[in-house]
Order: C-alpha cells, then sequence, then structure tokens
C-alpha cells in the first residue's frame, strides 16, 4: 500500500491528454488531437512521446484501463468513440477502431472493468449509452441507449436532459450519473451485457444547481458532486436513507464575478478533496470527515491560466496536474498533504499546449 501521508520521493508517470480541436459554443478550439506524455516528478516538467491527429475530432474526454485508452469525439453530428492500444512501454498509442456513437455532443466516457462495460454521456441529446466490451477491450454489438426525460429551471442551460458524466461503483455493480439539465442524480444496476433501463434510485440536487461529476468514496456508500450552475460541491449518503449530507461553495464568499465548476478530484488517500472553478480559475480544497460538518474548505490556490477545465491527481497522490483550456497550458502542483494545499512555490513551469480539455494518467 501506497503511503500517502508524505511525498518526498514521488514517482513519473504517463499521461494522456485530449483537446478541442475545432470551436465549439464554450471554446474556440485549436488543439491537435491527443498528446501522450510522460510526467517527470522531480523536476515537475512534462516531455512529450507523441501526437496522435489523424481522424480525432475535438477528442474532449478520456479513460484507460491496462492496454487501453478511449475517447469521445465531443460533435453534435457524427459523435464517435475511439479505441488505441497503449504500448506495453508506454510509449505510444496504436489506433485499434473507431466506432460510431448515438446522440450529440459526448462528453464524458468511463469504463467498468468488472463489468466489462463502457459508458459515453452525451451531454446535448441527454442520453446514457452502454457498449458491452469484448475480451480485447472493444465494443461488442449495438450499444444500449438509455434516454432521460425532464428540465431544470435555467432555461439557458436545463432546457431538457444534458447527461455529463456516468461514474460505476467500486465493486461494478451500479453506474451513477449526473444529469445536468434536470438536476438528477441516477443509479442503473448493472446487468451481465446492459444496464437496468430505469434507475432504482434517484436523488434531486438543488434546482438550478446542475451536477456536473460525481466521485465516489472507496467504500461505495457516498458520493461527491461538483455542481457546474451554482458553484457547489455537495455530498450524498448512497444508503438508505439516501440523502444530501452537506453543500459547500467552490468560491470565496466575496466573489462577484462569473464562474462554473468543473472537475472534481478525490485524493488517493481518501480524504482531500479538490474543484475546479472557471472564472475564478482556481482550485478548492477540502478535507473529507466521517461526520458533521463532513467537509471543511482548506482555501483556495490560483493555477495561474484561464479556465482549468480538467485536473487530476498523480497516481502517488503527490501532484495535481491542472489543465488551463483558454491559456493553453497544463501545469504541475505539488501537494502539501498536512495542508491538504498545493505549494504554490513548488509549481511546475507551464506546458504549453493548445485547447487542453480531459488529464488522464495511464495504468
Amino acid at each position: 500500500m501506497l503511503d500517502y501521508t508524505r511525498s518526498s520521493h514521488p514517482s513519473n508517470c504517463l499521461l494522456a491528454v485530449g483537446t478541442y480541436t475545432e470551436a465549439m459554443p464554450h471554446v474556440q478550439g485549436s488543439g491537435l488531437g491527443i498528446h501522450l506524455l510522460e510526467f517527470d516528478a522531480a523536476t515537475a516538467s512534462f516531455h512529450e512521446r507523441q501526437v496522435l491527429r489523424d481522424a480525432l475530432t475535438n477528442p474532449s474526454y478520456l479513460c484507460a484501463t491496462p492496454g487501453r485508452l478511449y475517447s469521445v469525439c465531443e460533435k453534435g453530428q457524427d459523435a464517435a468513440l475511439s479505441v488505441f492500444a497503449i504500448a506495453p512501454d508506454g510509449a505510444s498509442l496504436k489506433p485499434l477502431g473507431r466506432y460510431q456513437a448515438p446522440g450529440a455532443d459526448p462528453c464524458h466516457v468511463s469504463i467498468n472493468p468488472a463489468a466489462q462495460q463502457l459508458y459515453v454521456s452525451n451531454y446535448s441529446s441527454g442520453e446514457l449509452i452502454c457498449y458491452a466490451l469484448d475480451s480485447k477491450g472493444l465494443p461488442d454489438g449495438a450499444p444500449q441507449v438509455i434516454a432521460r426525460q425532464g428540465a431544470g429551471p435555467r432555461r439557458d442551460r436545463q432546457d431538457k436532459p444534458h447527461v455529463h458524466c456516468a461514474t460505476p461503483s467500486p465493486d461494478g455493480s451500479r453506474v451513477y450519473l449526473c444529469d445536468l439539465g434536470t438536476d438528477t442524480l441516477a443509479c442503473h444496476h448493472v446487468l451481465s451485457d446492459r444496464l437496468e433501463s430505469e434507475p432504482r434510485q434517484s436523488l434531486q440536487s438543488l434546482p438550478g444547481s446542475g451536477p456536473r461529476h460525481l466521485v465516489l468514496t472507496a467504500n461505495g456508500e457516498q458520493a461527491l458532486v461538483v455542481e457546474e450552475l451554482s458553484n457547489t460541491v455537495s455530498l450524498y449518503a448512497l444508503d438508505e436513507p439516501a440523502q444530501a449530507l452537506c453543500r459547500v461553495s467552490t468560491l470565496p464568499p466575496d466573489w462577484q464575478g462569473v464562474n462554473t465548476a468543473s472537475a472534481l478530484r478525490l485524493h488517493p488517500n481518501g480524504e482531500l478533496l479538490y474543484a475546479a472553478n472557471r472564472g475564478h480559475d482556481s482550485i478548492a480544497a477540502y478535507r473529507l470527515h466521517r461526520g458533521a460538518p463532513w467537509l471543511e474548505p482548506l482555501g483556495f490556490v490560483p493555477v495561474g491560466g484561464r479556465t482549468p477545465r480538467d485536473m487530476v491527481l498523480t497516481p502517488d497522490g503527490a501532484f495535481l496536474l491542472v489543465a488551463s483550456q483558454d491559456d493553453h497550458f497544463i501545469r504541475a502542483l505539488q501537494l502539501d498533504l498536512q495542508t491538504g494545499l498545493p505549494q504554490e512555490q513548488a509549481q511546475g513551469q507551464p506546458f504549453r499546449l493548445h485547447s487542453p480539455a480531459c488529464l488522464c494518467p495511464l495504468p
């Protein structure tokens, strides 16, 4: 077991970076495709190994399992799921196949290894897509399409369902989705080759909050949800009676500007939580407790670039890697695990690449 109490000897890792390659309403995309980088922990720097450009439009979200990388191509028409082989030494990615994806603007992809399933979340058309995977990790047959109904109070952002992520439980028996358009968290049970089409459980967040991404605690009993429109993080108990336990802001109390919360990451130690702010352009840090008040705000750290769309923790928990979408760079922040905050004096130099949207450490 890794010791997360100290990070005096952090380790290197490989990282795939998805980008926006075309303009969309929320981004002037100018990226090249998928970048394969090596992160050098000793210098907090990045070194490029490969750029995949061919036939990749807006590979805005990625996920990985040993030997495989998956990417959605975020488009309103002709959306797709792409699969790549990861070389045994991690030095390269090789395209294995491109599969048409039903619906419009897929914005998230996740893998359920226990069930051999892959999930795609469609933002604009509002469906959850489930692919069964074969023994090689490739889609097997036509995907299941789970459509949703409803709307929220914000007419500009909640005119209909907008599924933004789907996260499997640690044991692979359930999948939890965030529907930003209807302010809903829904749980679907996993069957042998598909999902139950109707959710077994639905939780409503506050009207107009816009749940975007969620992470589950290691035991699968609680969900932490970042709410994009209200700039909040909420903690939910998932066992009956399922309920909201607390809600905290992602912003300082005196902030008056426009902001939308984006990424949410739970540290491997299960105690530290980080949420990214686009507008305030910062990382909010929290400590997760086992009882009330549950989430303790620890502070805010500026990332030094506009629109931090995504962030990830290195597998050893020593660094937080942040992608500044509109200032076109990624940067490493070394963490002080005593305070829970990134060390501002220990920031690595920006690594320049255009329109980074997703950071995905490779196993």
